[in-house]
């Protein structure tokens, strides 16, 4: 039990730094004393930095809820569409902090770019395929991958737009903005009767 205590301290004290710093300024000296643990300690526990990092990403940001979502969808556009963009916001609030560390990263690092880019690309595929069922059922007519990639940039712009502009934006609620979004985008890709 206490090595999971330790291990936690750790990982918390990591991603609150990666977060405010980015992951090449924070040193293992400043994760440990923010843990209030000693740098070896650290050591024995993540043989590096980067294994830590990606013990911490794998920690906050891996969403089964959002990936178990498709299981459940009614094949009601406007309907699954407001489910998935919904799932989609609150992924993308609970990693806020991993998602603030990769803008604080100067120097791009591909590694990391293929953890970050993890969950979009996994949900732009289940996107894609859902979209492609929609339209063998003849709902809609557009690019399945074309559409997925639409819903994503709309829902991390409104998520960037909540996060730094909160404060033009406090009297918004963005389930009002996601339910606006979809009407008007699934009237859109549908075909008219």
């Amino acid at each position: 039990m206490c090595n999971l205590n330790t291990e936690d301290k750790i990982l918390n004290a990591s991603i609150v730094l990666f977060s405010q710093k980015g992951y090449s300024a924070v040193t293992t000296k400043e994760i440990a004393k923010k843990a209030g643990l000693s740098e070896m300690t650290l050591f024995r526990h993540f043989e590096s930095k980067q294994n830590l990092f990606e013990k911490a990403f794998d920690k906050f940001v891996i969403s089964p809820k959002l990936i178990g979502l498709f299981e459940g969808l009614e094949g009601d556009l406007e309907r699954d569409l407001i489910k998935i963009c919904t799932s989609y916001q609150e992924t993308l609030l609970q990693n806020k902090k991993i998602i603030l560390m990769h803008f604080k990263n100067e120097e791009l690092n591909p590694e990391f770019d293929a953890l970050l880019f993890k969950i979009p690309n996994e949900l732009k595929r289940l996107l894609s395929h859902y979209f492609e069922t929609m339209r063998e059922r003849g709902v809609i007519k557009e690019n399945p991958e074309e559409l997925a990639t639409s819903v994503l940039a709309t829902n991390f712009g409104l998520f960037i737009t909540f996060l730094v502009m909160n404060k033009l934006t406090f009297e918004t609620d963005i389930q009002a903005c996601i339910s606006s979004y979809v009407k008007i985008f699934a009237r859109g890709v549908t075909h008219s009767v």
